[in-house]
């Protein structure tokens, strides 16, 4: 009998519990904020969801630049993997022919000889 004793008590004091955090709870549901924990989960999947768009974009990268070097082996040969060298300008060449492209200032103020 009194383990039945014990556990109506331990039942009763389990209600008890609950029916306060239901008053608590039912009273402060208006002024409640999301706890940190929540917010700190919801900045987490934001970051994940990043983390994971990135690492798309990455992959796509990977497999175009693959394929096109794929495409330059087919066609050029082994040396074909390599990405090809970019051209340089050369600045002295664009340097003058800019300038020979733009008119000529007069001074309009200089009388003509």
């Amino acid at each position: 009998m009194s383990t039945d004793k014990e556990k109506q008590k331990q039942m009763q004091d389990f209600l008890n519990r609950k029916r306060k955090l239901d008053m608590n709870v039912a009273d402060d549901s208006k002024l409640q904020n999301p706890s940190t924990s929540s917010e700190k989960k919801s900045e987490e999947s934001v970051e994940k969801d990043k983390r994971q768009e990135q690492y798309e974009k990455a992959k796509k990268a990977l497999l175009f630049d693959a394929k096109r070097a794929k495409e330059r082996a087919e066609l050029v040969g082994p040396q074909g993997y390599l990405k090809p060298k970019s051209l340089s300008t050369n600045k002295q060449f664009l340097k003058r022919i800019i300038e020979s492209t733009v008119p000529r200032r007069k001074n309009k103020e200089q009388p003509p000889e």
